[in-house]
């Protein structure tokens, strides 16, 4: 019997009283492979049970596993679902199925009738598509299906967290069966480093997998990051295994692969022979690979992280987190004791969970199905991570560009179709907007043209930049995937596809990403319309293309412009006759505080390319008032007149905002330049009237400007808890010098703190201030933030100095008891006489 098997009894239980179950069992439990069998075989439920699996290989295969284990063809008490393909009839019970899949349901059905159980299986790998799934049928949990029972399962889960975010989940611990694991770490040679010969991890990598199949017995399990590393992989051992005829079956393992070569990895290897699988994380969970015995992981794998200010993901390279290497090592243990290499150091410490992707992913496809389930931002949905506020905006600022959200981030007519379409948005648009297009034009093909360059960029493929070469010869990804896209928009492929139109395409897909060559024809640089820089390969045959629409392009660290990696070439003229409405006239006003001169013109915009200028005439006062202010935009409040006094004040300000949000409290504003330069028309602007030149700056009262953004009863509590100066024994009103990153100094002399036992405070007593205490002829003497300590200890050094370099000074024994002065001592002696 499985581990899962000596939970069953308390889990039935919990799923009959308990809406909400969290499921922890390890590797190798049975979760996904047993306990969907039992659940049929034993009927817990009588309605339908939706599974959901992260990753369509694990899906497919799963639901194959256990249509064999009852004997039954696919698609009958067992089928899967995944977009573009299903196996499912009407006595299917079990759905194995994606996450798409379940939002799609959702959205047709949000009461989920005739299903009775949701499992979220290996939850742990949290993709956006499964939180945003959890989230919708928490939703429909809440309001519509009180019945319905959702189980989370995964191996490697934070249970305390997730119980946090679900308080009413209970939990069913399965402690599973696990063989002993040796762990044998692999690290550069340091001598090698010494010497300057640089590392070739790869190299490395290869290496350390030849050493695991010569030192152990069994099948192994190669962890590497992408297609891309399997694919090298595969290359460098095959010569390997060819010059040392070694009865090897080698079997890569990812996504894009037919069933059929997919199986040849996770069934036996035929006899007397070893396999070797090498694989990306999708083998870390759900697939049971048999014979497995050795794990060789490089510890590397793909994260896809979005990058706001190029409208883009980008799938980049990081170290896995502790939780994925302990997936990956388990993956030895199932069977019998098993060994793990790992090309990291020992003392190498992983962080214990990597970020959860919904915080570094696009949010266009969210943000979309959110509106179209009725609420307008995901803090009104119960989600375990709420989003990136920046990436939410990013993407609502998409969606109502291409119409598919309202100004009120409301899901429209269009938006709703593009959702029907299973497609990204932009995609989704590009379709929709073709066939609008192809009528309008009365140009054949059009649709068809729109449904291979979706397919084209839905594959993700490697290729040259130049998108126009690649439609011209798909691979068979691509053209399997255009069918597919044809019978969606009920059209057959035309014999020939109007391909002079694919940059208009690409541009209502991407609006934001049409690009413009910057200066002469020599450059490779180009002005996205979203106002990034992009450059072309020195390579590129696009070069010579004044205009481009791009669709993938990634930051670079090397370089200060994104690099594209895809693109299409475009003409002005098409823009204007085709989407003139991208074009926008508008009359620019700024003083270049550089040249101290205004600019006044009148400028044709492509989004953030100016594409024409011409001079503005009649330019009134108040323009030009206008026009400082857009410069200061740009340059920053460095170009206002700061006297001292205001630095001091605006110091001030920022720390009394800084304090008060430590303790959670919102009395203060927040006087931040960022903010300063976003509200300037609100606290600044009132002050310039009158002013049309740059050098009547100097002009404006900033102290009341900057005052005014607070209200008299917070401009008097400033004063209370933030005051400008503080009162010592003497009288003396000292000034405090505030300081952003520090506690306030209070710079005094020595002899006017005697009597005062404790150190000053401000903010009601809860900030010290530092105290800089001074020598007759104001030296520093000591720095403290502890007064009474300072009396009672380093105080009597600073006594016998100072007695012989200032004898005529008042220098006490016990100066917390003294009385303060501002006198000598022969002044002391005339006032008591």
């Amino acid at each position: 019997m499985l581990p899962v098997h000596a939970v069953l009894t308390e889990l039935k239980q919990q799923l009959i009283h308990n809406p909400q179950v969290i499921l922890q069992a390890p590797p190798g439990a049975g979760k996904s492979t047993y306990l969907p069998l039992v659940l049929l075989k034993e009927q817990w439920f009588t309605g339908k049970i939706i599974m959901l699996e992260p990753r369509r290989l694990a899906a497919r295969n799963i639901a194959h596993y256990l249509a064999e284990q009852l004997g039954q063809p696919i698609g009958k008490q067992v089928g899967y679902r995944l977009r573009g393909e299903s196996k499912v009839s009407q006595t299917t019970q079990l759905e194995i199925v994606t996450e798409g899949i379940l939002i799609r349901l959702l959205q047709k059905d949000p009461e989920l009738n005739g299903i009775d159980l949701v499992i979220f299986d290996e939850f742990h790998e949290r993709n956006v598509q499964a939180d945003l799934g959890l989230a919708l049928c928490l939703d429909s949990q809440a309001s519509l299906r009180e019945d319905l029972s959702l189980l989370i399962m995964s191996a490697t889960l934070n249970n305390q967290s997730l119980q946090q975010h679900l308080p009413e989940a209970t939990c069913v611990n399965c402690k599973g069966r696990m063989y002993p694991i040796e762990y044998i770490y692999q690290k550069p040679s340091n001598e090698r480093l010494k010497q300057g010969i640089q590392y070739n991890q790869q190299k490395a990598f290869i290496t350390l997998i030849q050493t695991a199949y010569q030192q152990q017995q069994g099948n192994i399990l190669v962890f590497v990051a992408g297609v891309k590393e399997i694919l090298n992989c595969c290359s460098d051992l095959q010569d390997w295994i060819r010059i040392n005829n070694l009865p090897v079956l080698l079997a890569p393992l990812y996504g894009q692969l037919s069933l059929e070569q997919q199986q040849l990895a996770i069934q036996p290897a035929p006899n007397n022979k070893r396999k070797i699988v090498i694989a990306t994380n999708i083998a870390e969970t759900s697939l049971t690979i048999d014979g497995i015995t050795v794990v060789v992981d490089s510890g590397i794998e793909r994260s896809f992280q979005f990058q706001p200010q190029t409208g883009i993901g980008k799938l980049i390279s990081q170290t896995i987190s502790e939780a994925s290497a302990t997936q990956r090592a388990g993956r030895a243990g199932r069977l019998s004791a098993g060994t793990c290499y790992r090309l990291w150091s020992k003392e190498k410490r992983l962080t214990a969970q990597n970020e959860v992707p919904i915080l570094q992913s696009d949010l266009t496809s969210l943000i979309l199905e959110i509106s179209a389930w009725g609420v307008n931002h995901p803090s009104q949905l119960p989600f375990l991570t709420q989003p990136n506020e920046k990436h939410v905006q990013v993407a609502q600022i998409l969606l109502q560009k291409i119409g598919a959200l309202d100004n009120n981030a409301r899901c429209t007519t269009h938006g709703e179709k593009i959702i029907d379409l299973a497609l990204s948005p932009r995609l989704g648009h590009m379709l929709i907007t073709a066939k609008n297009l192809e009528g309008q034009l009365k140009q054949p093909g059009l649709v068809a043209l729109a449904c291979l360059l979706a397919a084209f960029l839905e594959s993700n493929e490697k290729s040259s930049d130049d998108i126009m070469t690649e439609l011209l010869s798909p691979s068979f990804q691509v053209k399997k995937q255009y069918q597919v896209l044809l019978k969606k928009c009920a059209i057959k492929a035309p014999i020939v596809l109007p391909f002079t139109y694919c940059g208009v395409l690409l541009a209502i897909a991407f609006p934001d990403r049409i690009a413009l060559k910057r200066g002469n024809a020599q450059q490779f640089d180009y002005q996205l319309s979203n106002g990034v820089g992009a450059c072309l390969s020195h390579h590129s045959v696009l070069l010579n293309e004044k205009m481009l629409v791009v669709a993938d392009l990634a930051l670079s660290a090397q370089q200060t412009n994104s690099l594209i990696f895809k693109a299409c070439a475009i003409s002005l003229e098409e823009i204007k006759t085709l989407l003139a409405h991208y074009l926008i006239s508008i009359d620019y006003l700024s003083w270049s505080l550089k040249e101290n001169k205004l600019i006044a013109e009148q400028r044709l915009m492509l989004g953030k390319i100016v594409l024409s200028r011409s001079p503005l005439r009649k330019v009134t006062n108040t323009q030009k008032r206008e026009a400082l202010l857009n410069g200061l935009r740009q340059t920053g409040l460095s170009m206002l007149y700061w006297s001292e006094q205001n630095k001091v004040l605006l110091t001030r300000l920022r720390y009394a905002y800084l304090q008060s949000q430590l303790i959670q409290n919102n009395d203060f504003v927040d006087f931040s330049e960022a903010i300063l330069i976003e509200q300037l028309d609100q606290w600044l602007a009132p002050f310039c009237v009158g002013i049309t030149q740059l050098e009547q700056l100097k002009k404006i009262d900033l102290k009341a400007a900057l005052l005014s953004r607070l209200t008299w009863q917070k401009q008097k509590m400033l004063d209370q808890l933030f005051p400008e100066k503080l009162a010592v024994p003497t009288g003396s009103l000292i000034k405090l010098e505030y300081r952003e990153q520090h506690n306030p100094l209070l710079s005094v002399k020595m002899q006017e703190l005697y009597g005062q036992a404790d150190t000053p405070s401000i903010f009601n007593g809860t900030i010290a201030v530092q105290l800089a205490l001074l020598s007759p002829s104001m030296k520093p003497l000591q720095v403290t933030q502890n007064l009474s300590s300072f009396w009672s200890g380093a105080y009597k050094e600073v006594q016998k100095e100072m007695k012989g370099r200032y004898p005529k000074h008042f220098w006490p024994d016990d100066p917390a008891k003294a009385v303060a002065t501002r006198r000598t001592k022969k002044y002391i002696s005339s006032e008591k006489k």
